[in-house]
């Protein structure tokens, strides 16, 4: 536990509480011979108001208690301490009762003392704080109490607090202390009991400060006594008062140029010519300078100098004089050249032209301000200068309005001159549009009273290319209605409607219209655009475009023909290709069957071969050109080869298919890749658009000079109303089921085969689900006897072997050509790219080359050019075996240095003839 002496302040009380009875216990009983028992109490009771106000009320009573036992034993009778009398008892009572309120009343005082002292401790710390400093005058003494902040700022110092009041007034600036002398004086004549002053005193730091003194004068009667007061520091208060009023005077006098600079505008707007409002804004600049003189002047581009286009203040003469010179002030011309403000501050001091200083001597200027005018585009189009009398540097208030009216000159020129502009261009422009090819129409809306809604168009101006266009005179439009000049052209187009929202929207349209005009039918492109209310249209006749258009999408259209049956027709002779090869891959296949299975390859292979001499021919596929390979052939034979073609497609789908051909021979005039197609193409539909197990019928016939062959099934029929479009392009066979396959081609193929033999094919059906019958017509034609057959087989080998260089980047290509040569007893040797030909050339120098023209690395017909130019006059034969057919593909072949072109897939027997050609002209030669 912390002793309750542990505190020095407390331990310190007790001290001065203790020495305090000591000293009376000691003075008390040392005068006790001279004052007797009669007043044991004389120097206890102030020693009791002491210890209570200076250590506390338990001070007090501890020094009361030590007088009241200091008492007891001076009124006690010697050797008998018990026995006390009866005043004696009422004495020591009534020293009690006064010792403990005498301990009360110093302990009070002691507070009251201490409360005292903390207040004026914080008074002085709050003076010190704030700013307050507090002052008390004796006038009597002439002396002055300062608070601590006070004294400082008056630089004297307190000992004790009170100070000479002519030491203060010494500290101070003279002119401050006699203004103080006289406001005292004066408040004193005139009986005041108080007042308030502002003073301005410079701190020792240098800076000054703003005092606010509130002085309150004691009077005794007619004599002043005293005077107090306080001082609060208002630097602050009078620096923001200060800015406040800066600010408001310039708030004022930017409210006062605005309201000028608004009266300007107003009065601009209202001014028609240039040069009145040029002046107008001039005269304005140089009010808000206060100056008497200014110009304004523009810059011409066409020779580089500046001209006066407004002036104030300055004679004709000096008017004349300046507009003599291309610099006119100086001023201006820096200020042009540089594009940034131009300030001469005093003309006779500053670097100018000498007769810029002359001028300014007579006419009484000293200062210049230039600012450029700039336009819209960043270009200086001129300056505006003000001279003033005296020299000037211009403040910030009017550089800024300097800019603005700079900025309003040049709105007003750049708007001038545009407005000029405008009007030359629209000049040329009427001349164009009168002058011009492209018709141009101006419309205006013709409007229901009552609805606001536009019934009709005026027509406003039509020039004469658009007169032209419309097929009537240029003088019958103006002024009068469309529908009166053209009663027709609303009903017959829907431009009155793209007009009408033109006129309401106000934005561009563009769009095409066609009309119909006395029986002709044109198309128009239209640029409809808003124009003040009315409409503006640009059109032009764009009928031969049109028909183009039609014209380009109709050779679209049979370029898309030709795709389709390129496709259709590659894929037929696939199927007895590929079925052909599987049985002869067969073990368990007789020699007959794959004898059987090369004749259908090589005779599919070599319809293909033809089908593309043909179809690779577009130019006349897209010209509905495609040429027939007539002869004279066996129906029998075109018939089985179409239903070889067509036997995958039918077995796979468990269909019967039952062919009844006539019994004699029947020979006729026709193609017979083309017959054998129509009948494939009419077998493959008839298979796919009927049910698995279904029934198709094959019925061949004479009719008179004509072949009949019809070709019906139980399949899911035609319905009545897609009879009409069964040949078109693209159409689809579709049943209950919805069922659809194919392109769409083959029916519209077979009906183009048809015709191109002059024959016709009808189709039949019940409806769905009830079967179809297609029926084909053609005319034998004018037959002969027929020719044997080629030899299909291969020509006996050659005579002797030959080298060979076989290069194709198709593998199975070129190794089944060297497999093909090589069991004729040929040497051969393999390339599979252009590089790999050249040095296989040079290894084995072959006697003939087949080379395929589109190899990777060299071309063939690179390799070509290279081998003839190493050959040295014995170059061998160069054979180029490519799928590239076109004329221009074998020309380019023979350019390179071919000898001869074949085209993919090549005839095994038409390559060995070729092959014992090149050795019999070698022999001829030799």
């Amino acid at each position: 536990m912390r002793s309750a002496f542990s505190d020095p302040d407390r331990l310190q009380r007790w001290t001065t509480a203790v020495a305090l009875a000591a000293c009376a216990v000691a003075i008390q009983w040392a005068v006790r011979p001279w004052v007797g028992t009669k007043i044991p109490f004389l120097f206890f009771l102030p020693a009791i108001v002491v210890a209570a106000s200076r250590a506390g009320r338990a001070a007090g009573i501890f020094v009361t208690a030590v007088g009241f036992a200091s008492a007891w034993l001076w009124l006690l009778p010697t050797g008998h301490w018990w026995v006390v009398g009866s005043v004696d008892n009422l004495s020591l009572l009534i020293y009690a009762i006064l010792g403990v309120l005498l301990a009360a009343v110093g302990a009070r005082l002691r507070v009251t003392s201490a409360r005292a002292s903390a207040a004026e401790q914080r008074l002085v710390l709050a003076g010190e704080d704030t700013g307050i400093g507090i002052f008390d005058l004796d006038l009597a003494t002439r002396t002055v109490y300062l608070s601590p902040s006070l004294a400082l700022l008056c630089r004297v110092e307190t000992r004790d607090g009170a100070v000479p009041l002519d030491d203060v007034m010494a500290r101070m600036p003279a002119d401050i202390a006699m203004e103080a002398r006289s406001v005292v004086a004066r408040k004193l004549r005139e009986r005041a009991t108080g007042y308030e002053r502002e003073v301005r005193l410079t701190v020792p730091d240098g800076r000054e400060r703003w005092l606010m003194l509130r002085v309150h004068i004691v009077w005794a009667g007619e004599r002043a006594l005293r005077m107090r007061g306080a001082c609060i520091d208002i630097t602050e208060r009078r620096a923001v008062d200060d800015l406040l009023g800066r600010t408001q005077a310039e708030l004022g006098q930017q409210l006062a140029d605005l309201h000028r600079l608004h009266e300007l505008s107003s009065r601009l707007v209202d001014t028609r010519t240039l040069t009145e409002q040029l002046q107008m804004i001039l005269v304005a600049l140089a009010d808000f300078h206060g100056a008497r003189r200014g110009l304004l002047t523009l810059f011409d581009t066409g020779s580089g100098t500046l001209g006066i286009d407004a002036s104030v203040g300055f004679t004709p003469d000096a008017v004349a004089r300046l507009m003599q010179t291309s610099g006119i002030d100086g001023a201006c011309a820096i200020s042009c050249a540089r594009h940034e403000r131009t300030v001469i501050e005093d003309t006779e001091a500053a670097d100018i032209d000498p007769g810029l200083r002359a001028l300014a001597s007579e006419e009484g200027f000293r200062a210049v301000h230039a600012t450029p005018l700039i336009g819209q585009d960043g270009a200086v189009i001129g300056a505006i200068s003000i001279h003033l009398d005296r020299p000037h540097v211009p403040t910030e208030r009017e550089r800024t309005l300097a800019d603005i009216c700079a900025r309003k000159a040049a709105t007003f020129i750049d708007r001038a001159r545009a407005q000029a502009a405008y009007q030359e261009s629209q000049g040329r422009f009427q001349a164009v549009l009168d002058a011009s090819a492209v018709p141009f129409v101006v419309l205006s809306p013709i409007r229901e009273h009552a609805s606001g809604r536009i019934v009709d168009f005026e027509w406003t101006y039509v020039n004469a290319a658009a007169a032209h266009a419309l097929r009537r005179p240029a003088g019958v439009f103006e002024g009068r209605r469309v529908q009166d000049v053209l009663p027709a052209r609303w009903a017959s187009s829907d431009s009155f409607a793209q007009y009408v929202a033109v006129a309401e929207a106000e934005a561009t349209r563009e769009f095409e219209v066609r009309v119909h005009h006395e029986g002709v039918e044109q198309w128009f492109r239209c640029v409809a655009s808003p124009l003040r209310g009315s409409v503006a249209v640009w059109f032009n006749d764009i009928t031969t475009r049109k028909n183009a258009e039609q014209s380009l999408q109709e050779a679209d259209r049979r370029k898309d023909e030709f795709l389709a049956t390129l496709a259709h027709e590659l894929r037929n002779p696939l199927a007895p290709i590929r079925q052909a090869a599987a049985i002869s891959r067969l073990p368990q296949a007789t020699e007959a069957q794959k004898r059987w299975s090369h004749e259908v390859i090589e005779r599919q292979v070599r319809h293909m071969a033809l089908l593309l001499d043909d179809l690779l021919d577009v130019s006349r596929i897209t010209r509905g050109r495609l040429a027939l390979r007539r002869g004279t052939h066996t129906l029998h034979e075109m018939i089985e080869a179409a239903v070889e073609t067509a036997r995958p497609l039918v077995d796979s789908r468990h269909h019967e298919l039952e062919v009844v051909m006539p019994q004699a021979t029947v020979l006729m005039q026709a193609d017979p890749l083309r017959v054998s197609q129509i009948v494939a193409n009419l077998l493959t539909n008839a298979a796919k658009y009927t049910d698995p197990h279904g029934r198709i019928r094959l019925l061949a016939a004479l009719d008179a000079g004509d072949v009949v062959i019809e070709v019906s099934d139980n399949g899911i029929g035609i319905a009545p109303e897609s009879l009409p479009a069964v040949f078109d392009m693209f159409t689809q066979l579709r049943g209950s089921d919805d069922r659809a396959g194919g392109l769409g081609i083959g029916l519209a193929l077979t009906k183009g085969l048809v015709e191109l033999h002059g024959g016709s094919i009808v189709a039949r059906s019940e409806g769905g689900g009830r079967g179809s019958v297609f029926t084909v017509r053609l005319p034998r034609g004018e037959t002969l006897a027929r020719a044997p057959a080629p030899d299909d087989g291969l020509e006996p080998r050659a005579a002797s072997a030959r080298r060979i260089l076989v290069a194709d980047d198709n593998r199975d290509a070129a190794e089944s050509l060297a497999a093909l040569l090589e069991l004729e007893g040929h040497e051969v040797t393999l390339a599979y790219d252009g590089a790999d030909a050249l040095l296989a050339y040079e290894r084995v120098h072959p006697q003939i080359c087949l080379l395929d023209i589109g190899m990777p690395h060299r071309t063939g017909n690179e390799v070509a050019a290279e081998i003839r130019a190493r050959a040295d006059g014995r170059a061998p034969t160069l054979v180029a075996i490519t799928g590239w057919g076109q004329d221009a593909d074998r020309s380019q072949a023979l350019a390179a240095g071919f000898d001869h072109h074949l085209t993919k897939p090549v005839d095994p027997a038409q390559l060995l003839r070729l092959i014992g050609e090149a050795r019999a002209a070698e022999l001829a030669r030799a």
